[in-house]
């Protein structure tokens, strides 16, 4: 059996073809008919001269045309190019030319800034799924479903190397230019593999797809279900009163959720009093988990178990067991079951029990390299280990701790001071509903520690308020001693992170 991700499909159309496989909005299709009209979209791209090795790109919501796309591109050999429809005009410009994509598959509610991302440039076929709200490009546009209709359903031909790139995800972008990490078929086979393996996810079980499909945390997923014979339901965009209504109509079992959508979900939940008894677990991501936020959930018999991973990994690497959330709080758990993760405090020396090291990891999910960049693609590795840039300690039965970036560490008088630790004590706090801790100039120790804080309704805080809640908490070296207070909600990525470099530092001292 091949581990190309394209015979996945036509593999589970075989075993459980009349099997519900994917729900978006009022839409659904069964494993067969999934795989039919992925055949009819890879079949109308191969008329439009797309052949294996070319890349895709898609901006597009989460939708039935993206996941036909993606195992379009996985049967024909081509490349799917992820493009985070969020981006600007420059932003999208930039990963369409470094991707080299011929062909771009939108929405029409992404009509406008692709048409100007493409203003220098109008050498690829475009495609546009259903209503196009701007003007821009929509006259040099096709329409994609009238294409697929018209497109044979029959099985492409040809086998895919498992070797071969399938996916292109470019990074966030947090320290610089993005950098596009590209994925292989066997890449997304076992990151696939590895997570049924090591979480509670069954055949027959249903799956919230909730976070966005062009990233890692997303399409994992969408490789998974189909690989364990599940059902996906699709939301396009998060809404927390839309999630409750969708895990409550099918029966929910499990979805991957960043904390600020568990925290909506929960306050939704909590209004109205819904029935949330079919989940299994909530798998987090993208930033640390406050303790209250685990515990409510728990109150209600719902695991939320955290994880790390990246994009270089396809997916998580490590995550939290359903047996011991509550008793290693702040844990982001051990490695998956094919995975390995050390943590080394120098090149040499791994560290020992709760030292302070960067987090590498080796397993077969982890990425090939980037796109045409081979100077950072060797940057990345040593000796076969991914170099993460994450600083972490594990404690001796074994547990991960992510102590923070190392680009984010603050020195200050010789101390290292790590800001998720104190961004996780001062999550606690009643009156801030955001917060970054940063580091600023100082004249005296080098740097100072400095606190950005979004409030909640009705709260104020002062310096002093800070000092007062994390006494006894933290050492003193490490307190906020500046603090600023921001109007509007903190930067974030797709994946709830902090956009750090944009963070500056003000305010009162």
């Amino acid at each position: 059996m091949s581990i190309a991700i394209g015979d996945l499909l036509r593999k589970r159309a075989s075993l459980d073809g009349d099997w519900p496989a994917l729900v978006s909005h009022d839409r659904a299709l069964t494993f067969s008919e999934l795989n039919a009209y992925v055949n009819r979209t890879a079949n109308a791209l191969t008329a439009l001269s797309v052949r294996p090795g070319d890349r895709i790109a898609v901006v597009l919501r989460n939708s039935i045309e993206f996941c036909a796309l993606y195992y379009a591109a996985a049967k024909l050999g081509a490349i799917l190019c992820c493009v985070n429809w969020r981006l600007a005009a420059p932003e999208i410009a930039y990963i369409l030319r470094d991707s080299g994509a011929t062909t771009i598959v939108f929405d029409g509610d992404s009509s406008d800034v692709v048409g100007q991302a493409l203003a220098d440039s109008a050498a690829v076929t475009l495609l546009r799924v259903g209503r196009a709200n701007g003007v821009v490009a929509n006259s040099a546009a096709r329409c994609f479903e009238d294409l697929v209709a018209s497109a044979s359903d029959a099985e492409p031909g040809g086998a895919v190397p498992p070797d071969s790139p399938l996916a292109l995800c470019y990074t966030s972008g947090t320290t610089g230019r993005p950098k596009g990490a590209v994925l292989t078929h066997a890449q997304m086979f076992w990151v696939s593999t590895t997570t049924g393996y090591t979480f509670d996810y069954r055949r027959r079980d249903v799956n919230l797809i909730a976070t966005p499909m062009f990233h890692v945390g997303g399409l994992s997923f969408t490789t998974m279900f189909v690989h364990r014979g599940a059902r996906a339901v699709l939301m396009s965009g998060w809404n927390p009163d839309q999630a409750l209504d969708l895990i409550q109509r099918h029966g929910v079992h499990h979805l991957f959720a960043v904390p600020t959508m568990s925290e909506s979900l929960l306050l939704a939940a909590q209004r109205c009093n819904a029935d949330l008894s079919s989940l299994r677990w909530i798998l987090s991501g993208g930033a640390a988990i406050p303790g209250h936020l685990v515990r409510a959930f728990a109150d209600r018999g719902i695991p939320l178990l955290d994880s790390y991973g990246c994009t270089e990994t396809a997916g998580a690497a490590v995550c939290m067991d359903l047996d011991h959330f509550l008793d290693k709080p702040g844990s982001i758990g051990k490695p998956f079951m094919h995975t390995d993760v050390r943590i080394m405090a120098t090149r040499e020396r791994q560290a020992g029990a709760d030292e302070v090291g960067e987090i590498q990891i080796r397993a077969p999910h982890v990425f090939t390299g980037y796109w045409n960049n081979p100077i950072e693609t060797k940057a990345a590795f040593d000796g076969g280990w991914l170099l993460s840039g994450d600083l972490g300690r594990c404690d001796v039965d074994g547990y991960i701790y992510l102590v923070d970036r190392k680009k984010h560490m603050i020195i200050s008088g010789g101390e290292n001071i790590y800001p998720a630790e104190i961004e996780q004590i001062l999550g606690g706090h009643p009156a801030i509903a955001e917060l970054a801790v940063v580091g600023y100039p100082n004249p005296k120790w080098g740097e100072g520690v400095g606190a950005v804080v979004v409030l909640r309704p009705g709260h104020s805080l002062s310096i002093d308020d800070i000092g007062d809640f994390c006494r006894g908490k933290i050492a003193g070296y490490k307190v906020p001693t500046r603090l600023m207070i921001s109007p509007l909600p903190l930067r974030r990525t797709v994946t709830g992170k902090l956009i750090k470099t944009e963070i500056r530092m003000g305010g009162q001292e």
